[in-house]
């Protein structure tokens, strides 16, 4: 029986072919940070929720207010629905997921979907962004308008990665982009840059305001840190750190 499922608490039937937008965790937490940001930005309503006995027993909060972790945002004047998770989703509820997910892209009509994430950063200074598609057509246009570099080996994993290859499988466009991202920490930079990419792509102005201060406070922060750790190597350890004291 199947355990993964999607609550609708909107009648989102009005919405004529709507653009899906999924943004997960992962790398530098790209997918779920830029998510909440288009949330906030185009200020969408809450549209539902989806539950499974496997997921982290958490509630996310946003302005004074729990939400569920999973949840399903929309906007009819967008015509754009948004499921969003702020926790990591577990390997074997992952397939079962993508399915929900495809199944629920269907009863909506929905025109296509568009996966927001993060891939390991090349270089330290990164800032590229990066697109796979299930529909050729879409890469060789975004690639055309310098929007984004194509991908042209590699692998993409978890729910965006089977929801790319179901959607070659079936023929229905769907859509990954990617931004250079650390793996170490949390990159608002990253969720700004592959936001900054999706709103040239749908024509929409989407703020990243907020993202871009986040990342000067996050980049300040790695610094000192990085200082620190400089500093303290070049002292020693000292003895609570393990260092050898003798008589």
């Amino acid at each position: 029986m199947s355990d993964v499922e999607i609550h609708r608490t909107a009648d989102m039937r009005k919405m004529k072919k709507p653009l899906l937008v999924i943004g997960f965790p992962g790398t530098g937490l790209v997918g779920s940070v830029a998510a909440s940001q288009l949330v906030e930005s185009l200020q969408l309503s809450f549209g539902g929720y989806i539950s499974s006995s496997n997921f982290a027993p958490l509630a996310a909060i946003h302005n004074y207010k729990p939400l569920p972790a999973a949840r399903i945002h929309y906007s009819e004047k967008q015509n754009m629905i948004v499921v969003i998770s702020e926790m990591t989703i577990p390997i074997g509820t992952s397939m079962e997921l993508a399915d929900k997910i495809f199944d629920f892209a269907r009863s909506v009509d929905a025109s296509s979907i568009i996966s927001l994430g993060g891939i390991s950063l090349k270089e330290e200074k990164g800032g590229d962004v990066y697109v796979i598609s299930s529909d050729p057509v879409t890469t060789k246009d975004i690639v055309a308008k310098k929007f984004a570099k194509p991908i042209r080996e590699g692998a993409t994993t978890g729910v965006t990665g089977l929801l790319l290859t179901k959607g070659t499988l079936e023929h229905f466009p769907v859509t990954t982009i990617l931004a250079e991202a650390s793996e170490e920490y949390l990159d608002p930079k990253a969720a700004s840059n592959v936001l900054k990419v999706f709103a040239r792509i749908i024509n929409v102005p989407i703020s990243t305001a907020t993202l871009e201060r986040d990342a000067q406070e996050v980049s300040k922060t790695v610094k000192e840190s990085v200082i620190k750790a400089k500093l303290s190597r070049k002292k020693g350890p000292s003895a609570e750190e393990g260092g050898s004291m003798f008589g």
